[in-house]
């Protein structure tokens, strides 16, 4: 009956997306690497490793200044030739650098569909779908700068960022409505 019709015909799907953060990695891009067939030098790990963070996951970075997060003296470029264009040797940090790694992320999907039978013929039937994006309006932190050959911004957070602006969709075969809620996008261009 009518009631069956209201209540029957739902399905929900979701997407969950969670990382642990990436590994970084730590560069000196301060030398000349044309003739080397080589982006760039990986840095010199300078300290022991309980020394490399010195600040905490930042709540609200600071986005012209970058909020500290890696120990500047902790990593630096590899030494350098007297001209300074060439790294006497390559840096000893690898490619990543073991226990370094950025911020965790979340995100989340949503859909809910609805599918009613016409009953006039078979297989007729009306559809109707929503899909939401980041459903919970998550943002994320950017990870530090791992130029150890920027002294100036080394291992330093410039900002927040979106995962993904949280996106409506209504849609029926026929009809679409999409509409973008970007309070994450408001609240970062008011940071």
């Amino acid at each position: 009956g009518v009631l069956s019709r209201v209540i029957g015909g739902w399905t929900m799907s979701g997407i969950q997306r969670y990382t642990s953060g990436v590994p970084l990695h730590v560069s000196a891009d301060v030398f000349d690497t044309s003739g080397l067939f080589n982006n760039g030098f990986y840095a010199d790990i300078k300290l022991p490793k309980e020394q490399w963070i010195i600040g905490s996951k930042p709540a609200d970075p600071d986005i012209d200044r970058g909020t500290p997060y890696l120990n500047p003296a902790a990593f630096g470029p590899p030494p350098s030739t007297a001209s300074g264009a060439l790294p006497t040797r390559f840096g000893n940090a690898g490619r990543f650098v073991d226990g370094l790694r950025g911020f965790a992320t979340w995100s989340e999907d949503f859909s809910l569909l609805k599918r009613t039978d016409l009953g006039f013929r078979e297989g007729a039937s009306f559809e109707i779908r929503m899909d939401v994006t980041n459903i919970f309006n998550r943002t994320g932190i950017n990870d530090p700068n791992t130029d150890a050959g920027d002294p100036a911004s080394f291992g330093r957070i410039f900002g927040p960022y979106v995962l993904k602006i949280r996106t409506i969709e209504v849609s029926t075969p026929c009809w679409r409505w999409y509409a973008i809620v970007s309070a994450s996008a408001k609240r970062l261009a008011s940071s």
